[in-house]
């Protein structure tokens, strides 16, 4: 504190502090706050409640529209009355006779054949009769009107009493939601597991590279392709797997496929494909903390350990890696959660032919189901499943928190 004091001066020092009090209190610590009594306030969605109510507005609107009839029926019956003669012979519209001159298309009395109208009666019946079924109709539901509302505002208070902290968010998903959990956690693991298999190399090769221009044209083919949305990024390799994408094409163009005979690979909507794309998407962050790591190696080590007599193989196991133990941690940490929480990359790698990410099932009961509830105690499940990951490599590696932020 006092080093950046001095450096920044008190007024700079006190609005850092301030900003990232602001940044921890309000991005992080609240909405997981939040997450968390979500996850533990169990709301039933089980649909009676919901269905009780639409049946009562439904009988509502049924008994305003016989209304509605009633009182055209009674208009038409005067008017045959003062003429005469009936409405409907002497082509005034009515409910029975739509078709009439001076009906209008697409209102409320029009009868459709083969679909039935409440209240309405046959259209050959005569207007008093009609009136009658009328009113018989409106009595039958006005009598289930107070039936159907008692047992709406039943089920809602049932609902409401239901409402409160349980654990009943978590012990509501099904074995397929735990099954694609489980199979969440391993594909994150094996993306990891690959990510680091690929990265090391390329992480040692910069670390031990000497000359500075060589270094910065590795550094920069590495950087550059990052400067393009993510988004992006996903759909050229959706453009490449695709069944006519570029792959295809490539292996068609040598021989190997008939693209005509639909002879095409489908690269996507497979975990490999998402594997692939995920490593591309989360290389940087598995590459620099290794690299970090491994560029304060001395070299001189591994030359002793060369003139030793070491072969390659030794030389990354005994001295290279125990050194580069924080940076692995950190890269595997960083790409292990940013895959077990990928939408996009499953989303649009693997639509509809492998099975879902837990990740997906999450954002669907967000942002399609609503059900916040839910949601919130599926991805608090994540959370932890993320904790216990971390704790787990903290302790394989045997580095601390300090280790890892340095």
């Amino acid at each position: 504190m006092s080093n950046l004091t001095r450096t920044y001066g008190p007024f700079l020092t006190g609005l850092v502090l301030l900003l990232t009090g602001v940044w921890i209190v309000g991005l992080i610590i609240l909405p997981q706050v939040n997450l968390i009594d979500r996850a533990f306030v169990y709301v039933p969605r089980g649909g009676e409640a919901q269905q009780a109510a639409v049946d009562f507005e439904r009988a509502q609107q049924r008994i305003a529209t016989i209304d509605f009839d009633i009182r055209a029926t009674e208009k038409e019956i005067a008017q045959a009355a003062a003429g005469g003669g009936s409405a409907s012979a002497g082509g005034a519209p009515s409910p029975s006779n739509p078709f009439a001159p001076g009906a209008k298309i697409g209102s409320s009395n029009i009868v459709r054949p083969g679909v039935p109208t409440p209240g309405l009666a046959a259209p050959s019946a005569s207007p008093e009769q009609r009136l009658e079924s009328l009113r018989v109709d409106r009595a039958r539901l006005q009598g289930e009107l107070g039936g159907l509302k008692e047992r709406a505002e039943r089920l809602k208070a049932e609902q409401q009493a239901a409402t409160g902290h349980s654990l009943r968010n978590f012990t509501t998903m099904s074995g397929l939601h735990w099954r694609i959990f489980g199979m969440t956690l391993v594909y994150s693991f094996s993306v990891t597991v690959l990510c680091f298999l690929v990265c090391y190399p390329i992480a040692y090769a910069v670390a031990q590279t000497r000359s500075p221009e060589r270094m910065a044209l590795l550094m920069l083919g590495l950087v550059i392709p990052y400067a393009i949305n993510e988004l992006l990024r996903i759909f050229a390799w959706v453009m490449i797997l695709a069944n006519k994408g570029i792959l295809n094409q490539t292996l068609a163009s040598v021989g190997l496929l008939d693209l005509a005979d639909g002879e095409a690979i489908h690269w996507v909507a497979s975990n490999g494909a998402v594997f692939c794309v995920m490593i591309y998407a989360y290389i940087l962050f598995m590459v620099f903390p290794i690299y970090n790591t491994i560029e304060t190696l001395d070299r001189n080590q591994i030359e002793a350990a060369r003139d030793l007599g070491a072969s390659t193989w030794r030389i990354h196991w005994r001295v290279v890696l125990p050194h580069a133990k924080p940076g692995i941690a950190v890269g595997s940490i960083m790409t292990f959660m940013l895959s077990a929480g990928s939408i996009s990359v499953p989303g649009l790698v693997g639509p509809g032919l492998h099975p879902d990410w837990f990740s997906q099932i999450i954002y669907r009961n967000y942002f399609e189901a609503g059900n916040w509830n839910i949601g919130s105690a599926q991805a608090l499940l994540l959370l932890l499943a993320c904790t216990v990951f971390i704790l787990a490599v903290m302790s394989l590696f045997r580095v601390s928190i300090r280790e890892i932020a340095r």
